[in-house]
């Protein structure tokens, strides 16, 4: 009897130590963010962004090279003249649009932030929505005038081609000036509160 009371003190020393012992430290002491979920990924999207647009920058320069040294070396052999002029539009096309995947991305995270905290979200969306697609079609605007002066000085003399890079840059400048005085007009009328 003696050695069962001897385990059963034992047994209960035990227990009462173990469950007066000072709870388990956290484990997620010292870990940057704790254990929340974090995304490791996050920080690198922007460098490795900037990363592939210098890549298509550089590739666009080599193109445009490539695509002048075959301008140069055709003398006057329309089909090699023709090459390479396809291969400058190609390139800075490829780099326009490079460029432009990096600025949307970047307009829609300026444009998106403050409707978290909106009071009233849908009205807020609209009015984020117009000033969007206003200034993406500015943005347009803009980038129909580059490729129509390219298209006007690789024109060689053309005068259809010639016309045509003309027509482009008159309408883009038309449907500019439609567009921004139609939001201009509507900001007015609502700022005189009729």
């Amino acid at each position: 009897m003696t050695i069962s009371l001897f385990f059963g003190r034992l047994l209960s020393i035990l227990v009462t130590t173990a469950l007066a012992a000072a709870p388990a430290q956290d484990p997620c002491v010292g870990v940057p963010g704790g254990c929340a979920p974090v995304n490791m990924i996050l920080p690198f999207v922007p460098v490795i962004g900037s990363l592939l647009v210098g890549l298509a920058g550089g590739g666009a320069v080599l193109f445009v090279i490539l695509g002048g040294v075959q301008m140069i070396m055709s003398m006057g052999d329309e089909g090699a003249g023709t090459k390479g002029k396809t291969s400058m539009l190609y390139a800075i096309g490829g780099f326009m649009l490079a460029l432009a995947s990096q600025a949307l991305v970047t307009f829609v995270q300026t444009r998106a932030a403050p409707l978290a905290t909106a009071s009233t979200p849908h009205l807020d969306f609209m009015a984020a929505a117009v000033n969007a697609i206003l200034s993406l079609l500015n943005i347009a605007f803009v980038g129909i005038v580059i490729y129509a002066a390219v298209r006007l000085v690789i024109a060689w003399g053309k005068a259809d081609a010639y016309q045509k890079a003309m027509q482009s840059i008159l309408w883009a400048i038309i449907g500019t000036l439609v567009i921004n005085a139609a939001n201009a007009i509507v900001h007015a009328v609502l700022k005189l509160g009729l």
